[in-house]
């Protein structure tokens, strides 16, 4: 179970409240001004960096594979075609808080992609597939929420992210053949949800928040807390030591709760799960002008080392009246994957062997949102929601045994790589999820 005794985390006062007066006073004159001059800066670094990035493309997804109801789609190449640089439509400074509370326009984005859809069910009946290309603008994208910042030396650093998106109506154009005419099928559609696109909808996003970071940082750089405290040595130091000891709060708590995780997770054998068997069907040449088709199916799958979770940077910390928002990085040590048995088939014969996956890199998202302050562990119970979510980079596949059906390896490598960043990435991120909420008391 989760009984275990933990002391207090690392403070006995709230200090949302616990405030020295001449700092306080000091921010409360400047922190209008300092607002104000990030959303100016903000703006003339985005008229900047439209005129250095206009009408370059950049990659959001290189390839993913996922599962809608009986269908089998694979998105491939996903790149921007044509995007705007965000605009600041507000911002407000909580320097006490080292938060900064905006509400940003992403424009609109178009994008383009490769794209394939087999509905597994009809396979039997009827073995084809279909397949393009994908055009797609996303009429504008806005997100609100929170960005925490920290120190380094004299100058801030966009920290974390708290925000929600909200995406706008899609127009679509599919270009793709049937009896050797090129046919082009276009519609619109209010949500993504109603789309293609709604299984790249986190790649989406991080797309959106990593040109945000970048725009943020440009601006934070030029910050000098020596000269927003007017080169008083006294206020900087009681300002970076009031931001030292918030996180230091934060991340003593996450530490702690982590920590029970991890053991939690070991004792009751929750490192290494069961994955689901994989299937897929593949188009195998016959000749120059024809092809047969093959199966494909990965068998008695595990993912290893969910116990290694663990914070990777320093936790935000936001008070808003009794509501407590915690929010930062974490990631697993290592997160492996195998098949103890694959079988490739064409016309019902072919090789068996085994696959090997691993993450690269990865990160999570996690978010805790308590009411009331927490000052012992004792005040979980305040804690009333939480978000964890997963990303995984950079996979590695290896297969033993392809033998003859070699020419299969890309493929079969696509395949893992992108099981690994979507079906077995939710199951790992819902296992955790779930011990973390049966933790601290949230039913998941």
């Amino acid at each position: 179970g989760f009984g275990v005794c933990v002391g207090p985390i690392a403070m006995k006062f709230d200090p949302s409240v616990d405030v020295d007066a001449d700092l306080s006073d000091a921010i409360r004159r400047m922190q209008p001004d300092f607002g104000a001059h990030l959303k100016r800066a903000f703006t003339n670094s985005t008229i900047r960096m439209n005129d250095a990035t206009r009408g370059l493309s950049q990659e959001i997804v290189d390839q993913t594979f996922f599962r809608d109801g009986g269908s089998d789609v694979m998105i491939k190449n996903l790149r921007t075609s044509r995007s705007e640089s965000p605009r600041l439509m507000a911002i407000e400074a909580d320097m006490l808080q080292d938060i900064l509370v905006i509400f940003v326009d992403f424009g609109a984005l178009s994008l383009e992609c490769e794209y394939e859809m087999v509905n597994s069910d009809m396979m039997n009946l009827l073995p084809v597939t279909s397949d393009g290309l994908l055009n797609a603008t996303i009429e504008s994208t806005r997100a609100q929420g929170r960005v925490g910042y920290v120190i380094t030396g004299d100058s801030l650093q966009v920290n974390n992210f708290d925000l929600h998106y909200e995406i706008g109506q899609i127009h679509l154009e599919a270009i793709y053949t049937k009896s050797r005419d090129k046919l082009h099928s276009r519609s619109t559609r209010k949500s993504i949800e109603e789309t293609i696109l709604k299984g790249v909808r986190r790649d989406i996003e991080n797309y959106f928040e990593g040109q945000l970071r970048e725009k943020l940082d440009n601006v934070l750089q030029d910050v000098s807390l020596n000269q927003l405290f007017g080169e008083n040595v006294d206020l900087t130091r009681k300002y970076v030591m009031r931001s030292k000891s918030r996180s230091d709060f934060a991340n003593s708590l996450v530490d702690t709760i982590l920590g029970v995780i991890r053991k939690t997770i070991s004792s009751t054998g929750h490192s290494q799960i069961g994955i689901g068997n994989f299937k897929k069907s593949f188009r195998y040449p016959q000749n120059a002008l024809s092809f047969i088709w093959g199966s494909f199916e990965a068998t008695h799958g595990k993912a290893r080392n969910l116990s290694t979770i663990q914070r990777t940077g320093d936790f935000s910390v936001h008070v808003q009246g009794s509501i407590v928002s915690i929010f930062g990085s974490l990631g697993l040590r290592e997160l492996s994957c195998n098949y103890d048995r694959y079988r490739a088939k064409v016309w019902g014969i072919g090789p068996s062997g085994k696959i090997f996956m691993t993450a690269g890199s990865n990160s999570a998202k996690l978010k805790l949102i308590s009411n009331g302050w927490i000052t012992s562990i004792e005040d979980i119970s305040n804690i009333i929601d939480l978000d964890f979510r997963l990303k995984l980079d950079k996979i590695r596949v290896e297969i033993t045994g392809l033998g003859a059906l070699n020419g299969l390896a890309s493929k079969i490598m696509s395949w893992m790589a992108s099981l690994m960043k979507c079906d077995i990435m939710e199951l790992a991120e819902g296992k955790i999820k779930e011990f973390i909420g049966n933790y601290i008391g949230i039913s998941m």
